[in-house]
C-alpha cells in the first residue's frame, strides 16, 4: 500500500460532494465484513467512485433485465449483482472517511511542515558533512523517499543532530528547539500512518493507514465482484458486453462495428430458391458465439 495513504487528499469541493450525494453508511456496514476477509493482492483505490457507481448501476440493471438467464449460469450468485451499487456506494462513504480522517488529523499540513523540516535538517547536515564536522556516510544514510521515509528521516535527523550536539553549538543553524520540532511532528505522522498493530505514541490518534486500507478493500471488491457482473453480460450480449456492462471506469459507451465473416457474407449474398423454406442460421452462430465468450470469460460448463 505504500504511496497510498495521500491517495485522497486532492479531493476539491466538487468530487467531495459527489461522494457525499452517493455515499452510504448502511452499504458500508453491509460490506465492511466481506472486505477485510478478502485474501490475496488489494488494489489501492485512485479511481473516480462516483462514475464506477454509475457504471455499476446501468451494468446491474442490464444483466438483471434476464434474470432467468443470470440465475442459470454456473457459479453466479444473483444477489450479490443485485446489491453491486450499494457495494459501490459503501465505496463511496470509506473514501469519505478517509477525507474525513485526514481533515481532522490535519495530515496534510503536518505532512508538508514535515517536508519543510527534513530539507532544513538535511541542507544543514550535508554543509557541516562538507566542513568535516559530520560523517558523509551518516547524512547520506538520512536520504529517502515517500511518506513513511520521511517520517523516518526526520527522525534519522533528529538523532544526528542530538548525538552531535556539544560539537555543532554554535556552528549550526539548526537549533535545539528545531529539532524538538521535528521530532514531534515526526511522531504525529507516524501515529496517523500507523497500520493495524504497529505502536503508537498517541492511542487517541485515527488510524488514517487504517481508514485507507479499508477503502481499497472496498474497491478491491468491487472490482471482483464487477468482473463477474461482465462475464454475465459477456454471456447474454456477446460482443456487445460493454455497452450493456460498461467497464467501472468507462467514459463513455464502447462501440464497435462487427464486421461479417467472408462466410457470413456469402449466406446474405446467395438468391434462396424460389418456394424453398428460407433457412435460419442466426440460432447455430449465436450458440457457437455464445460459446466462445463461455471460453474466454472463464465459465465452468456444466456436467452431464
Amino acid at each position: 500500500m505504500a504511496g497510498g495513504q495521500h491517495a485522497t487528499a486532492g479531493l476539491g469541493p466538487d468530487d467531495i460532494a459527489e461522494l457525499e450525494a452517493i455515499g452510504s453508511e448502511p452499504g458500508y456496514d453491509v460490506f465492511l465484513a466481506p472486505a477485510r476477509a478478502l485474501e490475496g493482492a488489494v488494489e489501492e483505490c485512485r479511481s473516480n467512485i462516483a462514475l464506477a457507481f454509475h457504471n455499476t448501476k446501468r451494468g446491474v440493471e442490464s444483466v438483471l433485465a434476464r434474470e432467468a438467464e443470470v440465475a442459470a449460469l454456473p457459479g453466479v450468485n444473483v444477489e450479490e449483482l443485485r446489491e453491486l451499487p450499494l457495494l459501490a456506494q459503501g465505496l463511496a462513504w470509506a473514501a469519505l472517511r478517509v477525507q474525513r480522517d485526514m481533515r481532522a488529523s490535519s495530515f496534510g499540513t503536518l505532512f508538508d511542515r514535515a517536508q519543510q523540516l527534513r530539507r532544513k535538517l538535511l541542507k544543514t547536515a550535508e554543509a557541516l558533512a562538507e566542513s568535516s564536522f559530520l560523517a558523509a556516510a551518516d547524512v547520506t544514510a538520512a536520504h529517502g523517499e515517500g511518506h513513511r521515509d520521511v517520517v523516518g528521516d526526520c527522525l534519522g535527523l533528529v538523532a544526528l543532530f542530538r548525538r552531535h550536539e556539544e560539537k555543532l553549538a554554535g556552528r549550526s543553524p539548526v537549533t535545539p528547539e528545531d529539532v524538538n520540532e521535528v521530532e514531534r511532528v515526526a511522531q504525529q505522522l507516524r501515529a496517523l500512518l500507523a497500520a493495524p498493530g504497529e505502536a503508537r505514541e498517541d492511542d487517541s490518534s485515527p488510524l488514517l493507514f487504517e481508514a485507507t486500507e479499508t477503502r481499497d478493500r472496498f474497491w478491491t471488491l468491487l472490482t471482483r465482484r464487477h468482473d463477474i457482473l461482465w462475464r454475465c453480460g459477456a454471456w447474454l450480449f456477446g460482443r456487445d458486453v460493454d455497452m450493456h456492462v460498461p467497464p467501472l471506469l468507462a467514459r463513455h459507451p464502447l462501440v464497435r462495428a462487427v464486421e461479417p465473416t467472408s462466410i457470413e457474407r456469402a449466406k446474405q449474398q446467395t438468391p434462396g430458391k424460389r418456394g424453398a423454406t428460407p433457412i435460419d442460421y442466426a440460432p447455430e452462430s449465436n450458440v457457437r458465439s455464445k460459446v466462445r465468450f463461455m471460453v474466454k470469460v472463464g465459465f465452468d460448463f456444466p456436467s452431464r
